[in-house]
Protein backbone atom coordinates (compact mmCIF):
# COMPACT_ATOMS: atom_id res chain seq x y z
CA UNK A 1 0.00 0.00 0.00
CA UNK A 2 1.45 3.67 -0.64
CA UNK A 3 0.08 7.00 0.92
CA UNK A 4 -2.30 7.62 -1.82
CA UNK A 5 -4.19 4.10 -1.33
CA UNK A 6 -4.45 4.89 2.29
CA UNK A 7 -6.31 8.43 1.33
CA UNK A 8 -8.79 6.24 -1.49
CA UNK A 9 -9.74 4.17 1.93
CA UNK A 10 -11.01 7.28 3.61
CA UNK A 11 -14.56 8.04 2.99
CA UNK A 12 -15.73 11.28 2.23
CA UNK A 13 -17.78 13.46 4.51
CA UNK A 14 -20.65 15.77 2.27
CA UNK A 15 -19.75 19.85 2.73
CA UNK A 16 -21.26 22.89 1.01
CA UNK A 17 -20.56 26.43 1.89
CA UNK A 18 -23.39 29.00 1.58
CA UNK A 19 -22.50 32.79 1.77
CA UNK A 20 -25.33 35.00 3.39
CA UNK A 21 -26.03 38.19 2.09
CA UNK A 22 -22.87 39.12 0.71
CA UNK A 23 -22.12 43.01 0.39
CA UNK A 24 -18.16 42.29 -0.25
CA UNK A 25 -17.22 42.04 -4.12
CA UNK A 26 -17.17 39.63 -6.87
CA UNK A 27 -13.79 38.85 -6.98
CA UNK A 28 -13.89 37.90 -3.27
CA UNK A 29 -16.74 35.66 -3.59
CA UNK A 30 -14.79 34.29 -6.72
CA UNK A 31 -11.63 33.42 -4.55
CA UNK A 32 -13.65 32.02 -2.05
CA UNK A 33 -14.85 28.94 -4.39
CA UNK A 34 -11.52 28.74 -5.69
CA UNK A 35 -9.85 28.52 -2.14
CA UNK A 36 -11.92 25.42 -1.76
CA UNK A 37 -11.25 22.93 -4.76
CA UNK A 38 -12.98 21.72 -7.71
CA UNK A 39 -15.44 19.08 -6.58
CA UNK A 40 -15.18 18.56 -2.55
CA UNK A 41 -16.97 21.78 -1.41
CA UNK A 42 -19.97 23.39 -3.13
CA UNK A 43 -19.58 27.06 -2.61
CA UNK A 44 -22.90 28.69 -3.59
CA UNK A 45 -24.25 33.03 -2.75
CA UNK A 46 -27.44 33.51 -1.20
CA UNK A 47 -29.93 36.41 -0.46
CA UNK A 48 -32.49 35.83 2.35
CA UNK A 49 -36.13 36.78 1.65
CA UNK A 50 -37.32 38.58 5.05
CA UNK A 51 -41.35 37.84 4.48
CA UNK A 52 -40.60 34.33 4.14
CA UNK A 53 -37.41 33.73 6.62
CA UNK A 54 -35.98 31.71 3.99
CA UNK A 55 -33.07 32.25 0.82
CA UNK A 56 -34.52 31.66 -2.30
CA UNK A 57 -33.04 27.92 -2.77
CA UNK A 58 -34.37 27.02 0.73
CA UNK A 59 -32.17 25.57 3.58
CA UNK A 60 -33.18 21.67 3.78
CA UNK A 61 -36.45 21.00 4.87
CA UNK A 62 -36.51 22.77 7.86
CA UNK A 63 -34.93 25.88 5.79
CA UNK A 64 -32.85 28.29 7.33
CA UNK A 65 -34.23 31.15 9.94
CA UNK A 66 -33.19 33.07 12.93
CA UNK A 67 -33.68 30.73 15.43
CA UNK A 68 -31.53 28.40 13.57
CA UNK A 69 -28.58 30.90 13.44
CA UNK A 70 -29.32 32.24 17.08
CA UNK A 71 -29.36 29.04 18.61
CA UNK A 72 -26.03 27.22 16.98
CA UNK A 73 -23.16 27.69 19.29
CA UNK A 74 -21.14 27.15 16.35
CA UNK A 75 -22.65 30.59 14.59
CA UNK A 76 -21.39 34.08 14.90
CA UNK A 77 -25.02 36.00 14.71
CA UNK A 78 -26.87 37.97 17.28
CA UNK A 79 -29.16 39.50 15.11
CA UNK A 80 -33.47 39.60 15.00
CA UNK A 81 -34.03 39.10 11.37
CA UNK A 82 -32.48 37.16 8.62
CA UNK A 83 -31.18 40.43 6.66
CA UNK A 84 -28.73 41.34 9.70
CA UNK A 85 -26.84 38.13 8.47
CA UNK A 86 -24.71 40.12 6.32
CA UNK A 87 -21.09 38.09 4.78
CA UNK A 88 -22.42 35.13 6.90
CA UNK A 89 -20.78 31.98 5.85
CA UNK A 90 -21.91 28.96 6.91
CA UNK A 91 -20.77 25.58 6.61
CA UNK A 92 -24.01 22.69 5.67
CA UNK A 93 -23.70 19.01 5.63
CA UNK A 94 -24.91 16.58 3.36
CA UNK A 95 -28.24 16.95 4.50
CA UNK A 96 -28.10 21.01 4.22
CA UNK A 97 -28.14 21.29 8.29
CA UNK A 98 -25.60 23.99 9.74
CA UNK A 99 -22.86 22.70 11.01
CA UNK A 100 -20.64 26.13 11.57
CA UNK A 101 -20.18 29.75 10.76
CA UNK A 102 -17.86 32.50 10.26
CA UNK A 103 -17.76 36.33 9.26
CA UNK A 104 -16.43 36.67 5.42
CA UNK A 105 -14.39 39.08 7.24
CA UNK A 106 -12.84 36.21 9.59
CA UNK A 107 -12.08 33.98 6.37
CA UNK A 108 -10.36 36.73 4.69
CA UNK A 109 -8.03 37.43 7.83
CA UNK A 110 -7.31 33.28 7.49
CA UNK A 111 -6.79 32.60 4.22
CA UNK A 112 -8.14 34.54 1.78
CA UNK A 113 -6.20 37.66 2.12
CA UNK A 114 -3.24 35.54 3.06
CA UNK A 115 0.36 34.72 1.16
CA UNK A 116 2.13 32.20 1.72
CA UNK A 117 5.45 33.68 1.70
CA UNK A 118 4.08 34.96 5.44
CA UNK A 119 4.32 31.31 6.56
CA UNK A 120 7.45 30.51 4.45
CA UNK A 121 9.75 33.75 5.47
CA UNK A 122 8.23 33.39 9.00
CA UNK A 123 6.20 36.62 8.99
CA UNK A 124 3.30 34.78 10.86
CA UNK A 125 4.06 32.69 13.47
CA UNK A 126 1.97 29.79 13.99
CA UNK A 127 0.42 31.47 17.37
CA UNK A 128 -0.96 34.31 15.01
CA UNK A 129 -3.55 31.55 12.74
CA UNK A 130 -6.87 31.52 14.15
CA UNK A 131 -8.78 28.80 11.98
CA UNK A 132 -12.36 29.79 11.72
CA UNK A 133 -14.99 27.20 12.57
CA UNK A 134 -15.88 26.69 8.48
CA UNK A 135 -12.51 25.80 7.63
CA UNK A 136 -11.91 23.04 10.78
CA UNK A 137 -15.20 22.33 10.31
CA UNK A 138 -13.99 20.45 6.79
CA UNK A 139 -12.17 18.00 8.42
CA UNK A 140 -12.47 14.23 7.30
CA UNK A 141 -13.53 16.22 3.88
CA UNK A 142 -11.44 14.70 0.61
CA UNK A 143 -10.29 17.06 -1.41
CA UNK A 144 -8.42 17.76 -4.46
CA UNK A 145 -6.54 20.76 -4.42
CA UNK A 146 -4.32 22.59 -7.33
CA UNK A 147 -1.17 24.60 -6.83
CA UNK A 148 0.44 27.46 -9.26
CA UNK A 149 -0.23 28.29 -11.96
CA UNK A 150 -3.52 26.22 -11.86
CA UNK A 151 -4.71 27.91 -8.90
CA UNK A 152 -3.49 31.28 -6.58
CA UNK A 153 -5.39 29.83 -3.70
CA UNK A 154 -5.78 26.46 -3.00
CA UNK A 155 -2.52 25.00 -1.89
CA UNK A 156 -2.87 27.52 0.81
CA UNK A 157 -5.62 25.60 2.55
CA UNK A 158 -2.90 22.49 2.85
CA UNK A 159 -0.26 25.32 4.09
CA UNK A 160 -2.64 27.03 6.47
CA UNK A 161 -4.00 23.62 7.78
CA UNK A 162 -0.34 22.37 8.08
CA UNK A 163 0.50 25.49 10.46
CA UNK A 164 -3.06 24.90 12.42
CA UNK A 165 -1.81 21.28 13.08
CA UNK A 166 1.71 23.00 14.20
CA UNK A 167 0.49 25.53 16.66
CA UNK A 168 -1.38 22.28 18.19
CA UNK A 169 2.09 20.38 18.76
CA UNK A 170 3.14 23.89 19.94
CA UNK A 171 0.18 24.25 22.46
CA UNK A 172 0.70 20.80 23.18
CA UNK A 173 4.30 20.98 24.44
CA UNK A 174 4.07 17.34 24.16
CA UNK A 175 3.34 14.30 22.20
CA UNK A 176 4.85 13.22 18.93
CA UNK A 177 4.55 15.12 15.80
CA UNK A 178 5.20 13.39 12.42
CA UNK A 179 5.49 15.86 9.22
CA UNK A 180 6.96 15.38 5.63
CA UNK A 181 8.72 17.84 3.45
CA UNK A 182 9.13 16.13 -0.13
CA UNK A 183 12.30 17.52 0.12
CA UNK A 184 14.26 17.71 3.54
CA UNK A 185 16.32 20.50 2.09
CA UNK A 186 13.24 23.49 2.30
CA UNK A 187 14.14 23.18 5.95
CA UNK A 188 17.60 25.34 5.22
CA UNK A 189 15.48 26.98 2.58
CA UNK A 190 12.48 28.20 4.22
CA UNK A 191 13.36 30.57 7.54
CA UNK A 192 9.82 30.58 8.79
CA UNK A 193 9.45 26.82 8.72
CA UNK A 194 13.18 26.27 10.23
CA UNK A 195 12.05 28.27 12.85
CA UNK A 196 8.76 26.52 13.58
CA UNK A 197 10.55 23.01 13.54
CA UNK A 198 13.49 24.60 15.53
CA UNK A 199 10.76 25.55 18.53
CA UNK A 200 8.88 22.13 18.03
CA UNK A 201 11.90 20.29 18.79
CA UNK A 202 13.32 22.61 21.33
CA UNK A 203 9.16 22.84 23.26
CA UNK A 204 9.44 18.59 24.48
CA UNK A 205 7.49 17.26 21.00
CA UNK A 206 8.87 14.39 19.44
CA UNK A 207 9.07 15.46 15.98
CA UNK A 208 10.21 13.73 13.27
CA UNK A 209 10.44 15.15 9.65
CA UNK A 210 10.44 13.20 6.18
CA UNK A 211 11.51 13.74 2.65
CA UNK A 212 14.09 13.06 0.15
CA UNK A 213 17.47 13.82 1.99
CA UNK A 214 18.91 16.27 -0.49
CA UNK A 215 19.84 18.00 2.52
CA UNK A 216 19.08 17.19 5.67
CA UNK A 217 18.86 19.42 8.50
CA UNK A 218 21.36 19.82 10.92
CA UNK A 219 20.99 21.25 14.38
CA UNK A 220 17.38 20.47 15.00
CA UNK A 221 16.52 17.99 18.18
CA UNK A 222 14.61 15.83 15.75
CA UNK A 223 14.69 12.65 13.95
CA UNK A 224 15.20 12.87 10.06
CA UNK A 225 13.54 10.11 8.15
CA UNK A 226 15.06 10.20 4.61
CA UNK A 227 13.71 8.38 1.20
CA UNK A 228 12.99 8.02 -2.41
CA UNK A 229 10.30 6.01 -2.63
CA UNK A 230 6.65 7.82 -4.42
CA UNK A 231 5.76 8.15 -0.46
CA UNK A 232 8.50 10.30 0.20
CA UNK A 233 8.57 12.21 -2.92
CA UNK A 234 4.80 12.93 -3.03
CA UNK A 235 3.37 12.92 0.27
CA UNK A 236 2.42 15.75 2.39
CA UNK A 237 1.48 14.95 5.87
CA UNK A 238 1.78 16.83 9.12
CA UNK A 239 0.24 14.70 12.13
CA UNK A 240 0.39 14.93 16.39
CA UNK A 241 -0.58 12.99 18.03
CA UNK A 242 -1.02 13.88 22.25
CA UNK A 243 1.14 11.37 24.67
CA UNK A 244 -1.42 9.40 25.47
CA UNK A 245 -2.83 8.59 21.65
CA UNK A 246 -5.53 9.58 19.63
CA UNK A 247 -8.59 10.06 20.88
CA UNK A 248 -12.22 11.56 20.58
CA UNK A 249 -12.45 14.27 23.12
CA UNK A 250 -14.64 16.98 24.18
CA UNK A 251 -13.21 20.40 23.69
CA UNK A 252 -14.40 24.19 23.54
CA UNK A 253 -12.40 25.24 20.92
CA UNK A 254 -10.50 23.18 17.74
CA UNK A 255 -7.33 23.97 19.17
CA UNK A 256 -8.11 22.21 22.76
CA UNK A 257 -9.57 19.45 20.45
CA UNK A 258 -6.00 19.30 18.47
CA UNK A 259 -4.02 19.58 21.60
CA UNK A 260 -5.98 16.55 24.08
CA UNK A 261 -7.31 14.50 20.89
CA UNK A 262 -4.64 14.65 17.60
CA UNK A 263 -5.08 16.34 14.68
CA UNK A 264 -3.44 15.00 10.73
CA UNK A 265 -3.26 16.07 7.24
CA UNK A 266 -2.61 13.72 5.17
CA UNK A 267 -2.35 14.93 0.88
CA UNK A 268 -0.33 12.83 -1.77
CA UNK A 269 0.25 14.71 -5.02
CA UNK A 270 -1.29 12.17 -7.71
CA UNK A 271 0.49 14.61 -10.48
CA UNK A 272 2.39 17.66 -10.95
CA UNK A 273 0.36 20.39 -8.55
CA UNK A 274 -2.19 18.32 -8.04
CA UNK A 275 -2.85 16.90 -4.61
CA UNK A 276 -5.74 14.46 -2.99
CA UNK A 277 -6.10 14.64 0.50
CA UNK A 278 -7.87 14.88 3.83
CA UNK A 279 -6.98 16.16 7.43
CA UNK A 280 -8.85 15.24 10.32
CA UNK A 281 -9.58 14.76 14.17
CA UNK A 282 -11.26 11.24 13.91
CA UNK A 283 -8.33 8.73 16.67
CA UNK A 284 -9.15 5.76 14.04
CA UNK A 285 -8.09 7.84 11.17
CA UNK A 286 -5.35 9.47 12.45
CA UNK A 287 -4.18 6.33 14.22
CA UNK A 288 -3.81 4.53 10.85
CA UNK A 289 -2.19 7.34 9.15
CA UNK A 290 0.21 7.41 11.97
CA UNK A 291 1.05 3.29 11.56
CA UNK A 292 1.60 3.36 8.10
CA UNK A 293 3.90 6.43 8.46
CA UNK A 294 5.92 4.48 11.73
CA UNK A 295 6.04 1.18 9.14
CA UNK A 296 6.81 2.44 6.04
CA UNK A 297 8.43 5.73 6.57
CA UNK A 298 10.98 4.73 9.28
CA UNK A 299 14.22 5.16 7.17
CA UNK A 300 17.10 7.17 8.78
CA UNK A 301 18.16 10.39 6.94
CA UNK A 302 21.51 9.54 5.34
Amino acid sequence: MTLGQLVDRFESAERSIVVINRTDPDPVQDMLVDTFGDDAVRVTDRRTIERSGVGPNGFGDGGLDVGTLRGHDGVPFEGDRLADAEDLVLLLDGDDEVLAGSTLEALGDAILFVNSDLYITGTRAPEALELPPVITGLDDTVFTLRGYPESNRQKLLLITISRFIERVALAAGGGTLRSSFQRLSRLEDELGTRRVYERVAAGGIDAHLYGVPDDPPTGLEATVHGGRSSDFTDGWFVVFEPPGGPAAVDAATDLDRGVNGGVGLLAVETEPRLWHGIWTFDPDRLGAISRYIRRNLSTPAG
